[in-house]
């Protein structure tokens, strides 16, 4: 029975387990007796890389089929300061598992071309977890956060970035409805204080993560990365998402918006 090495992002931990990534992820989202319910988003770790940093031994040791023969579900190897000791280049895989606990695999690619969009909305996914407007686009976003040269900085970011339809061009352009967030006029005005300021590149919209992460509404995909680098797992289209992976596709839809 294989081991996997999975970082999470919700929470943020480092486990072993012998579930593959479709089973893993329904067993974060539900929980073994579905008394939880949530999104899960997390890598699969390439176990040859330095992972110096971790007891992995002792943790390999550990995970072990159970009496009964079952696959052993988790094994915590680490759940503090996990994302920036993971090298970047051992995460081979990145899933989005809705809380009805079905999981979309996304493959690492090249960093999207340059937008047109003026302004962007992304969700943080760790270690901290606010939602924020910016007029940057993913890898200067990234690189700002994590500037060590800035007061406040984080070592290693993971996020996604959102939607934002006509807004992302025009802060005052008429809304049909059409963007499922809750206090659209505070996003509005979150962009319009960006626009009038050119000395401020973000602003926070929500400084919290509520358990209903909009996979319907990622603009590109799922980011991470640091001031140097930067790794890009792309969402497929709608029209692909539609055609190959029509249960998850709309077990994503179903997720309410805040």
């Amino acid at each position: 029975m294989q081991n996997h090495l999975y970082l999470s992002l919700i929470p943020e931990a480092l486990i072993l387990s012998q579930l593959p990534p479709d089973k893993f992820g329904a067993y974060i989202a539900t929980g073994s007796k579905r008394q939880i319910e949530g999104p899960a988003v997390f890598f699969e770790v390439d176990q040859s890389a330095d992972l110096s940093a971790f007891r992995m031994d002792e943790a390999q040791a550990r995970c072990k089929p159970h009496q009964d023969g079952s696959a052993r579900r988790s094994i915590y190897v680490s759940i503090y300061h996990v994302l920036p000791q993971v090298p970047l280049a051992a995460l081979t895989r990145a899933y989005l598992t809705t809380p009805a606990g079905l999981t979309l695999a996304l493959d690492s690619a090249e960093l999207p071309p340059s937008s047109e969009d003026k302004y962007f909305l992304y969700q943080e996914l760790g270690p901290v977890y606010p939602r924020a407007a910016s007029r940057l686009d993913p890898q200067a976003f990234c690189q700002l956060v994590a500037s060590p040269d800035k007061m406040i900085s984080l070592p290693r970011l993971a996020f996604i970035d959102l939607k934002l339809g006509l807004l992302g061009h025009d802060p005052k352009a008429k809304l049909e409805g059409n963007l499922p967030y809750q206090n659209l006029d505070h996003l509005r005005e979150c962009l319009l204080f960006l626009n009038a300021s050119p000395s401020h590149k973000t602003k926070i919209v929500n400084r919290g993560l509520r358990p209903d992460i909009l996979f319907s509404m990622i603009r590109s995909g799922l980011f991470i990365g640091d001031a140097s680098e930067l790794r890009f797992f792309p969402m497929p289209s709608e029209e692909t998402l539609e055609r190959n992976h029509h249960l998850w596709w709309h077990s994503a839809q179903a997720i309410r918006g805040y």
